[in-house]
């Protein structure tokens, strides 16, 4: 009789144990389901964050784009001067006006705005000429100059930019116009902004350029005749393809006295654009290396 209630209490206890590893088991599962929930809502809410974001992001490009193309109007599908360099040389007054920025490039800008000055004179800056040095041509004195990485100095200038590079300029002109103003002190004396630069809404990457006469001259005639210079061309601040639209000697790559302009550039924007000194630089450089020269530029 022991001996059964033995066993009888055995069983018992089996069974007790079993009920209560089952309901702890039950209660573990719950809880990690309930965890799990919890996780997956956080997961949908911050998914749904994540997308209300990107379509607030989207929704403001889209807003942005709208401002370049109302801003640009018919000039954004012309890809250059819609004359030849022949026809504008006799006619500065088709440039844009010096300090005067287009009605277009301008759009949605009240003409009351500081940063844009009073209409002066329609011509191009003028050039500012700088001697030669007389080409060496003693075998003995001569210095060999090599030309500079144009992507390492498009390198610097991007890092010495970057806080204009961030900014939309179409649709904040003067957001941009403050920040150029902002960095004057920061920058070598070759890149510090000129009073035409302060005063009308132009392209960044013309502000990277360290000649003041070309960067004036640049904002002078326009921003379609601009961006296609500086995208066909500019090669020291726009990452284009380099076929050799410009050459920097030597390590001075602020004095622009060190930059050649290939015989294509010079064809196509010499004599309106790029002055007779350019040209005068080139056919130096090429003397150096016994490259026959341009014609029209001694």
């Amino acid at each position: 009789m022991s001996d059964s209630n033995n066993e009888s209490n055995k069983q018992e206890k089996k069974r007790e144990y079993n009920r209560n590893a089952q309901r702890v088991f039950r209660q573990r599962r719950k809880e990690h389901l309930t965890k799990l929930e919890a996780a997956q809502r956080e997961l949908n809410s911050v998914q749904v964050e994540e997308v209300e974001r990107l379509r607030r992001e989207n929704q403001a490009l889209a807003q942005e784009n709208e401002s370049l193309k109302a801003a640009y109007g018919s000039q954004a599908s012309s890809p250059g001067p819609s004359v030849s360099p022949a026809e504008l040389r006799p006619s500065p007054s088709g440039f844009l006006a010096y300090g005067t920025p287009s009605h277009t490039f301008l759009s949605g800008i009240g003409t009351g705005h500081p940063y844009v000055v009073n209409p002066v004179s329609a011509a191009l800056p003028p050039a500012v000429s700088t001697p030669l040095p007389q080409t060496n041509t003693d075998p003995s004195n001569l210095v060999v100059v090599v030309p500079n990485n144009i992507s390492e100095i498009r390198r610097s200038l991007h890092h010495m930019f970057a806080p204009l590079l961030e900014i939309p300029v179409i649709s904040n002109p003067q957001s941009h116009l403050a920040t150029l103003a902002a960095l004057e002190p920061t920058l070598p004396s070759a890149l510090k902004p000129t009073q035409l630069q302060l005063s009308t809404p132009h392209h960044a990457y013309i502000d990277m350029i360290p000649s003041p006469m070309l960067r004036d001259r640049l904002i002078a005639i326009g921003p379609a005749n601009a961006n296609t210079f500086l995208t066909e061309t500019c090669t020291i601040a726009c990452e284009i393809e380099d076929t050799g639209q410009m050459t920097i000697w030597g390590e001075d790559w602020l004095n622009d006295f060190s930059w050649e302009f290939s015989a294509s550039v010079l064809e196509r924007w010499g004599g309106w654009l790029l002055t007779s000194e350019w040209g005068q630089r080139a056919n130096f450089w090429r003397r150096q290396r016994g490259v026959q020269i341009l014609p029209g530029y001694d």
